[in-house]
């Protein structure tokens, strides 16, 4: 095999990675989602989930229409030689629904349909009563209108990191609406936070600042969580 066809096979190998295009990532969702508060390492589970995809040789892009946290000074540590990923869809405070009006707007900044949806809703639902109405309801129409952006996408639902009160109610809704409406070409899966999850900040083990958003020990927890139901998908995502 002569040299030039060797070259030649060198630079068409590289020209072929250098087109294959990443997988596209949602971070859906709100504060757990955004984070970026003053005065505490608020950099949500999209940090270390960042660093794992890294890790993993993961070619991947977070996608979202904001690129700040709560607090736009805040800022996020870069990982080993890349930039972090600041791109997502999160926003502090809102509602299942809140966030369903406005996605189809938020959707026309993105550079790509997202491969795969991260959706972490609900929080600030749990003192609106009916669970179906306000939580499993919107979030179903949510995965409908990213099925209209791409076929495709992989959603994932993480379920709302307590293990008591109304998101026991929350969690039972949003399960059964997921089985319903999952399929073999787009897939719903259910990520299950709350296990061996600890959100009483008063907790010598506790997983959170304040009973909501995750520290750096919960923030970790719940990229494990993801990361782990994503690897089975990551392969399969065609380009």
């Amino acid at each position: 095999m002569n040299k030039k066809f060797l070259v030649l096979l060198f630079l068409l190998t590289v020209f072929s990675y250098a087109q294959e295009k990443p997988i596209y990532i949602l971070p859906l969702g709100d504060s757990i989602t955004q984070g970026g508060k003053n005065g505490k390492d608020e950099f949500t589970y999209r940090y270390p989930l960042f660093c794992k995809l890294k890790d993993a040789g993961v070619n991947f892009d977070f996608i979202g229409s904001l690129k700040t946290g709560l607090h736009k000074e805040a800022k996020w540590p870069d990982y080993k030689q890349w930039k972090f990923d600041h791109d997502h869809e999160g926003h502090y405070g809102w509602k299942t629904q809140a966030v369903l009006d406005k996605l189809p707007g938020w959707a026309k900044s993105y550079k790509s349909a997202p491969d795969i949806a991260l959706i972490h809703l609900g929080t600030n639902d749990q003192k609106s009563g009916k669970p179906y109405e306000n939580v499993a309801k919107p979030l179903e129409e949510i995965i409908q209108l990213l099925r209209g952006l791409n076929p495709k996408v992989v959603v994932f639902l993480g379920h709302l990191n307590f293990n008591g009160g109304s998101a026991l109610k929350i969690r039972e809704e949003v399960e059964k609406m997921a089985q319903r409406v999952n399929t073999k070409e787009s897939p719903v899966i259910t990520v299950h936070m709350y296990k061996g999850w600890q959100e009483n900040p008063k907790k010598p083990n506790s997983d959170t600042f304040d009973w909501s958003h995750p520290n750096p020990q919960g923030q970790e927890k719940m990229a494990a969580k993801w990361f782990e139901a994503m690897q089975p998908y990551l392969g399969k995502i065609k380009k």
